[in-house]
């Protein structure tokens, strides 16, 4: 089968996709401009700005290198740390340049050499090269330990950061110092636009000869509705299948509005998908558009630490509303809040943490995550030797019909 190995993390590592989602580590992200948010930013008239005046006519008047001074810069990182006091990991501003780079994330499409990277015990690792990519080509592995990006010793850098040293203009070369296994390995590796799916599907054949269909989701962004239905005729089309396993291991979120789409072909119409909870504990549920089609199906859902925010809440969803399914796999990340993207004047975005969200079953998942029902784990050999123990033990599920109903 062609799986691409997902692979098992420590509930304190924070995904990052080189990719780089702007939404990065599971962020759930709703691209609308909320104009009651952005009036009550603008029109506040409770803070004294009045030392950030004061600090600007200082340096104009006594910084002696006058040819450095950069008005556009000092405003864009005064808002940067603005928004960085905050301590909230999720809130953050992107410049115009860097707001483009955000909208072409949300697209699906990056400059990079594509491989997933987390950080744990201050060191940088690949979590997996994603597949057909410049990364997999040139020979970089799972587990490798990033530790100078074009010379540079990355040991003291955010990962943001790294990811940003990583990312490039397509058709240029960056060079990784990699250390693997006590031997030290250097890979030059030439950029290329990368278009990543959002989806994949695969059917396999069943013990008693019917089939079971692997589908996987890597994100949500603005084509994953389209390209999931797609995924879904093609299941309905197909003779004899069994039942459904949705693969969401790695899966960091992304749009809401693609997760709604995607939960109402599961479910029937007007089916609770999540509630938001605002600062003011006002609440609001959202919930399916139907038709279903894919309801009756056993669905046996794979999670791991990987898995977070809209990911979190389709498996909540599913998981709250059907009876044959089962999830199966790792704790999932815990991103139970919500951020919404508010566009400014100058092509600037700020995105903010607005609401938390709870599962149908009424579950604040934060910093918690979904526990699955038939936890299995993925071992340091398992990896080595390409084994998934989760999928197997899925597929045994469906084999020996071991489903509740």
């Amino acid at each position: 089968m062609n799986k691409i190995m997902n692979i098992k993390l420590s509930k304190e590592i924070i995904i990052v996709l080189v990719l780089c989602f702007g939404f990065g580590a599971g962020f759930f992200i709703n691209q609308k401009l909320n104009e009651g948010l952005y009036n009550d930013l603008y029109t506040h008239d409770t803070v004294n700005f009045s030392m950030l005046a004061e600090v600007w006519k200082k340096i104009n008047e006594n910084f002696v290198f006058e040819d450095k001074i950069d008005s556009e810069a000092m405003v864009y990182e005064a808002v940067k740390g603005f928004v960085s006091a905050l301590g909230d990991p999720y809130t953050s501003f992107f410049d115009p340049e860097e707001a483009e780079i955000f909208q072409k994330d949300l697209e699906g499409t990056f400059d990079g050499i594509g491989i997933q990277i987390a950080k744990k015990d201050g060191v940088v690792k690949v979590v997996a090269p994603i597949k057909n990519t410049p990364a997999q080509k040139a020979g970089i592995l799972a587990g490798d330990i990033i530790e100078k990006i074009n010379d540079e010793d990355i040991s003291n850098i955010e990962l943001d950061k790294v990811v940003e040293k990583i990312r490039g203009e397509s058709g240029t070369i960056v060079t990784l110092n990699i250390k693997r296994d006590n031997e030290q390995k250097i890979f030059e590796v030439r950029r290329e636009t990368i278009k990543v799916p959002s989806s994949e599907l695969e059917f396999i054949n069943a013990k008693n000869g019917n089939k079971i269909a692997i589908l996987s989701i890597f994100q949500f962004t603005e084509t994953t509705s389209r390209d999931v239905k797609l995924e879904t005729n093609k299941i309905l089309n197909e003779n004899n299948v069994e039942a459904i396993i949705l693969d969401l291991r790695n899966n960091p979120g992304g749009l809401v509005s693609e997760t709604k789409n995607v939960a109402s072909l599961f479910l029937e119409k007007n089916l609770p998908i999540v509630k938001e909870c605002d600062k003011k504990e006002e609440c609001t549920w959202l919930n399916s558009d139907g038709p279903g089609k894919l309801a009756n199906y056993p669905i046996i859902i794979l999670i791991n630490e990987g898995t977070a925010s809209a990911a979190e809440i389709l498996t909540g969803a599913l998981e709250s509303n059907l009876e044959n399914v089962i999830v199966l796999g790792n704790t999932s990340f815990g991103k139970g809040l919500v951020q919404r993207v508010v566009y400014l004047s100058d092509g600037s975005i700020i995105k903010i943490t607005t609401e938390k969200w709870h599962t149908p079953k009424g579950e604040q998942i934060n910093e918690i995550g979904i526990e699955p029902d038939i936890k299995v784990e993925v071992t340091k050999e398992d990896i080595e030797k390409e084994r998934d123990p989760q999928l197997q033990k899925a597929i045994e599920i469906i084999d020996n019909k071991e489903f509740n109903n």
